[in-house]
Parts: structure tokens; sequence; C-alpha cells
């Protein structure tokens, strides 16, 4: 068990203080480094919020489809192989499921990076 705050209140605090506090009294030659440090922490922030379990779903499903446990970075690298040699192009039996992988990649990737985007898009 963890002791409250959580490490995402506090990188959500830590990013509050850092934009509301600190960037006022910056010179504007560093305003933009400071902003880009408090995105990143925004997007750790995100990542500790959901957690592993969609990203090991996905590497699960892909692991299942190859017939055999890769590793996540050998499975991802091999998917993207593939995508890009055009492998799934002529394999019906896969379509699906390899259209599914990528929406549901797509989709996790963005609520780490750009949440704002499902957001303004409708997908939330």
């Amino acid at each position: 068990m963890r002791d409250l705050p959580t490490g995402p209140s506090l990188l959500a605090l830590a990013r509050e203080v850092l934009l509301s506090d600190l960037l006022p009294l910056l010179p504007e030659q560093h305003r933009l480094e400071v902003r880009l440090v408090a995105n990143s922490m925004a997007i750790a922030e995100r990542e500790a919020v959901l957690g592993t379990g969609p990203a090991n779903q996905l590497l699960r499903e892909l692991e299942t489809m190859y017939g055999e446990a890769e590793g996540e970075p050998e499975v991802l690298s091999r998917f993207a192989r593939d995508l890009r040699a055009g492998v799934f192009e002529s394999s019906a039996p896969h379509d699906r499921a390899v259209r599914a992988i990528l929406w549901r990649l797509t989709i996790f990737k963005l609520r780490q990076a750009n949440p704002r985007f499902l957001a303004a898009n409708s997908f939330n």
C-alpha cells in the first residue's frame, strides 16, 4: 500500500507549481524548455494512472497472433516490420485482428500522450 499523495498526484502538483509559480519568473528564452518539462510530467502522470494493463493485453494478443512469446520489444518490432512489408494485406484471417490491435494501440498511445485530441474528436 502506498502513502498519499500518490505518484501521479505529486507529478500533477509539481507540474502546476512549475507552470503557475515558476514559469512567470523565468526569462522568455527558457519558457519553452519549462513547457516541455511540464508536458513530459503530464505524460508520465497519465502513464502512471493508465498503468500497463492495456499495453500488456495488446502484447499478449500479438504474441497469440504470432504463436509465440517474444517479449515486448521483439514482438512490437516484428509487428512493425510486418506492417511495413505488407504481410497482413493478403492475410484475410488476420485482417480484423490486426486492425483491432492497431486501433487499440493508437487509442492507448493517444490517451497517454494527447488526450485532448481524443476529447476534441469525441473519443473518450
